[in-house]
């Protein structure tokens, strides 16, 4: 896996009978010069109204770091200098090092050499911290330096004021492994490749673009199958193939839309660059996560996915914006097809589908097992539970008049997840006027007044018994007029 800065890799510019190369979400695409935006976008998965990345075609640097990668043969290693003059003096020296063998292993430090250099003798006692890396004098003669490693902390007299030219920062473990057989194979500087780009995010299809550009329009996540759960919270949320970024801050973009559910904790990752993950427990639970730069192990995070394309447009979109995401793969939801539709949509994604209840291609679909898409795709197979369409009762709900018992009815029904809901009848007496069904006093206990019946309940109206009375979060519905 690589690491560090990221190359941003556009075509040479060319133009041919006006005609320009871009890059579309990966591909090379021709067209006409002067083109504008949406005339490229329009085959693509991109969502009107979403922000879109540009990125213009960047200049390269390679800029020298102040680290060395040390090769060996149990391993490599990297030695950051400091900006002290010994290190200047390895730095000269490097050539010197490089094939040199250990000569000798303590239990306080490593030598490697020896090699000449022009450092000062100094015969004082100084101290030293394990992984220090620093020049010594053999014999207090400085055509017989050493370069060493200290294994532990400890106070020495190695010839020189100190002589520190750095620390071993990775690759520690390879100190203990060396022998006075081996040998330093190679040292080479650390070189960082640094784009310099001009990179923008917009909204407007009719900007026209210019050779050599590079466009992200969708964020592609490959979704994590150890997380079914959290995984099926995301689906839900981009239902409508967008995102809503609600939180942007220099570590991650996040959406907080769908707060309201439960979780369950599933696989815990480190939050690496690209990778998605969804809070399930705690402050913020159902906040969905798209990191920008590594974080350390969350055991509050479930780990839902990686980012595999839309890179650039995850760490460019601005708190407020909307961005087009294309999950792997989709949601496996048939609830409120028909029967047939439903064995199409599956045989479309490798699956079979088992019916139940009515079986006949025009009935609803109104439940499906398992529900979770993960689930669904380990098993390899859908029940699917149909009733008569005549069966499916719609419903209005008022969310203007009542916000809070609408959410309410949508959280107990499904209906916030599927296309059909179901209720559950608490009680019904033969000649009486109205049929309740169950509800949940936990979920019911914010149930505030809202809207209210005129003088009387008509026929068809529903209620919900609110968190000032007994049986709170018990909703009926009146069956004369």
């Amino acid at each position: 896996m690589l690491s560090g800065p990221k190359k941003y890799i556009t075509p040479v510019a060319m133009t041919i009978d006006d005609q320009m190369i871009l890059r579309v979400d990966g591909e090379v695409v021709e067209a006409d010069e002067g083109a504008l935006l949406g005339e490229v976008l329009k085959r693509g998965a991109y969502r009107k109204g979403s922000i879109v990345a540009v990125i213009r075609s960047p200049e390269t640097v390679r800029a020298e770091t102040n680290e060395y990668e040390i090769t060996t043969p149990k391993g490599k290693m990297v030695l950051r200098l400091n900006d002290s003059a010994f290190a200047e003096a390895f730095s000269r020296s490097r050539g010197e090092v490089a094939g040199k063998g250990i000569r000798w292993k303590t239990s306080k430090v490593l030598a490697v050499g020896a090699f000449p250099t022009e450092v000062k003798v100094d015969r004082d006692e100084h101290h030293y911290t394990r992984y220090d890396c620093f020049l010594a004098l053999g014999g207090f003669d400085n055509r017989t330096t050493y370069l060493m490693i200290a294994r532990t902390d400890h106070d020495g007299r190695y010839g020189t004021n100190g002589g520190v030219i750095g620390r071993v920062t990775r690759g520690r473990h390879v100190l203990e492994k060396l022998e006075e057989s081996d040998r330093l194979l190679e040292i080479v500087p650390i070189v960082l490749e640094v784009s310099e780009k001009n990179a923008f995010v917009t909204e407007d299809m009719g900007l026209a673009l210019e050779e050599g550009m590079s466009i992200e329009s969708f964020v592609g996540v490959k979704l994590n199958r150890k997380s079914p759960v959290s995984s099926e919270h995301l689906l839900v949320v981009t239902e409508k193939g967008t995102l809503r970024v609600t939180d942007a801050t220099s570590t991650y973009a996040a959406c907080s839309s769908r707060m309201d559910v439960s979780l369950v904790a599933e696989e815990v990752a480190v939050r690496e660059e690209g990778r998605v993950t969804v809070r399930h427990e705690g402050a913020g639970t159902g906040r969905i996560y798209l990191h920008r730069t590594r974080r350390q192990l969350s055991s509050s995070h479930n780990h839902v996915g990686d980012v595999n394309a839309g890179m650039e447009l995850i760490r460019l979109a601005p708190e407020g914006s909307t961005v087009t995401l294309v999950p792997d793969p989709m949601r496996i939801m048939t609830i409120g097809m028909t029967q047939a539709e439903g064995n199409r949509f599956l045989e479309e994604r490798g699956l079979s589908q088992v019916r139940k209840g009515e079986v006949s291609d025009d009935s609803i679909i109104v439940e499906q097992e398992p529900e979770l898409t993960m689930e669904a795709l380990g098993t390899g197979e859908v029940e699917t539970f149909g009733v008569k369409g005549s069966e499916v009762s719609e419903i209005e709900l008022l969310d203007s008049l009542s916000p809070r018992t609408s959410h309410y009815i949508r959280k107990m029904t499904g209906l916030d997840h599927k296309p059909v809901g179901t209720m559950k009848v608490h009680f019904i007496f033969e000649g009486m006027p109205m049929v309740t069904f169950e509800g949940n006093p936990r979920e019911a206990a914010d149930l505030v007044p809202e809207g209210t019946f005129e003088e009387q309940s008509l026929r068809g109206e529903m209620g919900v018994t609110i968190m000032s009375r007994p049986n709170r979060g018990l909703t009926g519905i009146r069956l004369d007029a």
